[in-house]
């Protein structure tokens, strides 16, 4: 005999088991809470708490439900799965048996599965009941409950764009270009940038200067032919002397008679985005700077 199943004669609450069904009343003692005289009727079946609700009697395990809402007139201890989410019914309200978050009606939040920390809801309305932890997405923006109030997680929306580096400007020289002989000059471009986003190149004067504030990178490349070197300077007065008072981006020399390389230099500088501007000057013993080809000579990305 299944030790699990009650002998008969044995009570819960106002419920009697007969040996072969729980009855609401026990004939010779009546229990309080019993239902009127004459219902319901043939002895009083397993009790059912309403409609579009499972049946509930002591032994019935409280009864599970299944679909996208909650069932109606659900008793204390009543289980209930929308398909996501086991909720058990405590008396007052539909409660996550993973999380303790409050499961709404209509089967929306509370769900996710582990812990409560950690875990994600995924509603239009905040959770009930968070945990320090917890996060919760509402569509458009990633939360997180510090174990007082949601905090948005990132600058704005948690599915906005990853900030990432912005290349703003590049030009090349593919062609020589005369320079002065042994003497910084400015590099006087013969064509047009490639990359020019901001629209800051100004072909009369060779001066970059971005329309937006930031912090960029700029890096420069050229070939010296002969003992020589290449030059990024920020705000120059016209002229570069190597002084303590010039401002230098980036630079790179070469040294000795007859020396020459490929030469590459790059740095970071804070552009105001309205005056700041950056101008290459170069050095070259025999007055000619050589082509790069499609090598640009300076590059300039906007940090994220």
């Amino acid at each position: 005999m299944n030790s699990l199943v009650p002998s008969p004669g044995t009570r819960s609450g106002n419920m009697m088991w007969t040996g072969s069904q729980w009855v609401c009343c026990d004939p010779d003692d009546q229990f309080p809470l019993c239902p009127p005289p004459g219902w319901p009727p043939a002895g009083c079946p397993p009790w059912f708490s309403g409609i579009n609700s499972p049946p509930w009697y002591p032994g019935a395990n409280a009864g599970v439900s299944f679909g996208t809402t909650a069932p109606m007139n659900a008793v204390r201890g009543h289980f209930w799965w929308n398909g996501k989410v086991l909720a058990i019914f405590d008396g007052a309200a539909w409660v996550n048996t993973v999380t303790g978050v409050i499961v709404p009606p209509d089967g929306s939040g509370g769900g996710g599965g582990g812990s409560g920390q950690g875990t994600v809801i995924i509603s239009s309305t905040a959770p009930g009941n968070p945990v320090a932890g917890m996060q919760w997405w509402d569509g458009s923006q990633l939360r997180v409950f510090d174990g007082t109030q949601w905090n948005v997680v990132g600058p704005g929306s948690a599915v906005g764009p990853v900030p990432t580096t912005t290349h703003t400007f590049s030009i090349t020289q593919p062609t020589p270009v005369t320079v002065p002989t042994g003497a910084w000059g400015i590099l006087n471009f013969t064509t047009t940038p490639q990359v020019d986003t901001t629209l800051g190149w100004d072909a009369a004067t060779m001066r970059f200067t971005p329309k937006k504030a930031g912090i960029y990178m700029f890096t420069i490349r050229a070939y010296i032919a002969t003992n020589g070197g290449l030059v990024l300077t920020k705000n120059d007065p016209g002229t570069y002397s190597d002084a303590p008072t010039d401002q230098v981006v980036a630079s790179s020399t070469l040294g000795g008679a007859g020396t020459s390389a490929w030469q590459t230099a790059s740095a970071m500088t804070l552009m105001n985005g309205t005056t700041d501007f950056v101008r290459a000057f170069v050095l070259e013993a025999a007055g000619t700077f050589s082509g790069s080809g499609q090598n640009p000579v300076i590059s300039g990305w906007l940090m994220p």
